[in-house]
């Protein structure tokens, strides 16, 4: 969303998104970037690299304490970078020698506590941020956004008189009326009621569409990262562990702890060798990952995703499979918890009409013959 009024003002001491460079480095790149908080002695980030290209909404997924807000810091310039660089719109903005302050990055910022003013009207708070504007631009550019982002004839209401949605709205018209490189989201969402949520999420991803945002949210909520995004970069310890489209990182996660992240799954040990997999729960097609064909059995950890699995009534108790420990019915679909006889429980999805009954003994099964995946099983290999 370019913005027709914008003047000749001090803008030249700022950011130029038109510049070749720009292109080759995105709008927003981070190169090996380690940024530390004073009287720590381990790094909040840790060799963190993202390239977000004009337009693209990602989402950085991870884990309390991951970093992931620590790295929005970095980009939006409330955090110095040890080590690395920081580029914006293809120039350079932090690194261990420089350090472009937040107001000259041009760059949109939308908190989880809305962060508005309550003695401003909807209309007061999205002008604030249009400095060195007359009376009349502030109005017209104010106008653009809050139409924007559905909230058209709410502009002479207070916060107080605002649902927590609509403060939401109000937050993200304010971060998109000064037009900035890019509009940085931090848990947005997760003061709201889930029904909300969602609504709220569809909506922003409209509004950012629209407005042509080039947009990074950070999220711990998995299912937010993959309906929202364009890409999804999963968090490990300080850095970014894996990032692609939501399918790439839903059907092919590079390690069992970013197949924990990106969503519900248990893991089980079992033996892999030339397509299967042995495990106390049965045998089934496999896959690596690498897609390396193995002449002697591995010890790996197996991938068992509710979605994935099926479950029938065992015809003995000598049939390896478990035991119906819970069934929990939720509309069209009971899930099912299944205790194997080492104790562990694996969870599976059926259709509601199909139900078995608690203390059942069953086999279990994969979709339609659908390989799972494996991963070596080393110490720490679950953990993010």
């Amino acid at each position: 969303m370019k913005a027709p009024w914008r003047g000749s003002r001090s803008e030249n001491r700022t950011l130029n998104t038109n510049s070749p460079s720009s292109v080759a480095s995105g709008v927003i790149h981070l190169e090996s970037v380690e940024s530390s908080y004073p009287g720590s002695e381990i790094p909040a980030i840790s060799d963190f690299s993202l390239l977000v290209q004009p337009g693209e909404f990602i989402s950085i997924l991870g884990r309390s304490g991951a970093g992931k807000t620590t790295a929005l810091r970095v980009i939006a310039g409330f955090e110095h970078v040890t080590s690395g660089y920081v580029r914006i719109g293809g120039q350079l903005v932090g690194s261990s020698f420089v350090h472009i302050t937040p107001d000259q990055r041009r760059i949109g910022l939308v908190f989880q506590d809305y962060a508005l003013f309550p003695h401003l009207s909807v209309a007061g708070n999205v002008e604030f941020g249009l400095k060195g504007h007359s009376t009349s631009e502030k109005r017209a550019r104010a106008a653009e956004v809050i139409d924007l982002v559905g909230m058209g004839g709410y502009e002479s209401r207070f916060v107080h008189e605002l649902s927590g949605g609509q403060q939401q709205r109000v937050a993200i018209a304010r971060a998109l009326a000064p037009d900035p490189i890019a509009l940085l989201m931090d848990e947005p969402f997760s003061n709201l009621d889930k029904q909300l949520r969602t609504v709220l999420r569809r909506d922003v991803k409209n509004i950012v569409t629209e407005a042509g945002a080039t947009t990074i949210l950070v999220t711990h909520d998995r299912e937010e990262a993959l309906a929202t995004s364009d890409r999804v970069a999963v968090m490990g310890d300080r850095s970014i562990e894996q990032i692609g489209t939501p399918e790439e990182v839903y059907l092919n996660p590079v390690s069992a702890a970013v197949a924990k992240l990106i969503g519900p799954c248990e893991l089980i040990s079992g033996s892999y060798r030339a397509g299967l997999v042995e495990t106390e729960a049965g045998t089934f097609p496999a896959r690596e990952l690498t897609g390396d064909a193995l002449s002697e059995p591995k010890q790996v950890l197996v991938l068992m995703r509710a979605s994935e699995l099926e479950i029938n009534a065992a015809k003995g108790t000598e049939d390896r499979g478990g035991i119906i420990e819970l069934r929990e019915f939720e509309g069209e679909f009971s899930e099912y918890t299944i205790r194997l006889d080492s104790g562990a429980l694996i969870r599976v999805r059926r259709r509601a009409a199909e139900g078995l009954s608690k203390g059942q003994r069953v086999v279990v099964q994969t979709r339609n013959n659908l390989p799972l995946i494996v991963f070596p099983n080393v110490p720490g290999a679950s953990e993010i």
